[in-house]
């Protein structure tokens, strides 16, 4: 196993998104996240939300937001920005 993705299909939070290192940048992420997002929306859920860190040095930053997700302007309690897709 490479990554893995998970994510509450009762609340559309996606919970998690991990990639080995060495398989960055193959869009194996992008795909995994894809996956999810199509079951969670399967789920009924039109807003889905994560957690991410709000350094905008980190590789997630760019990541979600180059894939549509947007800052909702609230902090979680480890205050890391949640974002949402619509």
């Amino acid at each position: 196993m490479v990554g893995y993705c998970c994510a509450d299909r009762a609340s559309g939070e996606v919970l998690v998104l991990a990639l080995l290192p060495d398989y960055e940048g193959r869009g194996i992420g992008r795909q995994l996240l894809q996956e999810v997002v199509s079951l969670t929306r399967d789920a009924g859920h039109q807003r889905l939300f994560l957690a991410c860190s709000a350094d905008p040095r980190s590789r997630s930053h760019g990541f979600y937001r180059r894939l549509g997700w947007r800052p909702t302007g609230e902090l979680d309690e480890a205050g890391d920005e949640i974002l949402e897709l619509r």
